[in-house]
């Protein structure tokens, strides 16, 4: 994961092959939060954990996008295996 101090967004990557968008998500939240993911509201009570899995699954468009608010952040999953994660108020 690499933070950029000038955007406040971090930015981390996963392999759609191994590991699910959803379960991607929850560790960097975690990461950067260090805090238990027990201590986060669910995901699933922001997003479909199953939509953002198949739109940002294996072999996906590379240029499907899925942004959505969650702990105060603003979480944008791209197809591919690509998270950044930036406070809720950043444009």
């Amino acid at each position: 994961m690499t933070y950029d101090s000038e955007t406040g967004e971090y930015t981390a990557t996963f392999d759609p092959d191994a590991l699910d968008a959803t379960i991607a998500v929850v560790e960097a939240t975690t990461a950067i939060r260090r805090e238990e993911p027990e201590r986060h509201v669910p995901l699933f009570e922001v997003i479909d954990p199953d939509a953002l899995d198949r739109i940002c699954g294996p072999s996906r468009n590379d240029d499907a996008v899925v942004e959505f608010s969650y702990l105060n952040h603003r979480i944008r999953v791209r197809s591919g295996g690509h998270i950044t994660v930036a406070p809720k108020d950043s444009a």
